[in-house]
């Protein structure tokens, strides 16, 4: 990634976090329950029974972006991708120099779901460990979507996960396993991270990771 493109990224991974912050910070506690970030479907949803909360983030970071100077969309689909082929990227959004960075968004739930359980780690983990639910909608598998894109249609893609630990119980440990075998760690991904105290939900943290790289 060049020294320009490296910088107006970093600037835009600045503006996702600070729309992040505001999204933990807006979700207030509710009749149902804290909502926050980690359950943000039960606050932009509040009428449906079982809201999809990583569908809200994306759509509410598409209105927030174009705010603090990204113009973004949300559910865009990949070029070239069959329709019904479930080819959808979370949010994309222009950088100032024009070129599109594709988001894949991603969240990781080990208190709701306990860190040792089948479901966190198949949709951390799948198919890179064996024995795991064969899970069609997984941070490695949204890795590979990202491998495909091409120029002129993106100029950067991106994977961002969010995490919702506490400080007894980090998932610090098995994030760093995944990019070891997601290949994250290699020099053509940046990665950028922000943690804090969940706003309305206490003695929860929540932690973002985002790998950005060119096309």
């Amino acid at each position: 990634m060049s020294g320009i493109g490296q910088q107006s990224v970093a600037v835009f991974e600045d503006a996702v976090f600070q729309a992040l912050q505001r999204m933990d910070a807006e979700a207030v506690p509710g009749g149902r329950g804290p909502t926050g970030l980690n359950w943000y479907g039960g606050y932009a949803k509040p009428d449906q029974k079982r809201p999809q909360t990583e569908p809200c983030w994306s759509s509410r970071l598409a209105e927030l972006l174009p705010r603090l100077g990204y113009p973004a969309r949300a559910e865009v689909r990949y070029p070239r991708s069959p329709e019904g082929s479930g080819g959808i990227c979370d949010v994309v959004a222009v950088l100032p120099d024009e070129a599109n960075l594709w988001l894949e968004i991603k969240g990781a739930w080990p208190r709701y779901w306990g860190r040792t359980s089948p479901t966190y780690r198949s949709y951390l983990f799948h198919p890179l460990l064996p024995g795991l639910d064969d899970k069609s909608h997984t941070v490695p598998l949204d890795v590979e979507k990202l491998k495909a894109l091409k120029p002129p249609d993106a100029g950067h893609c991106a994977l961002l996960l969010l995490g919702f630990d506490s400080d007894r119980d980090s998932m610090d440990a098995d994030v760093a396993k995944l990019v070891q075998l997601a290949g994250l760690g290699q020099p053509s991904w940046v990665t950028y991270t922000k943690s804090w105290k969940a706003v309305n939900r206490p003695g929860e943290n929540v932690k973002c990771w985002m790998w950005v790289r060119a096309v």
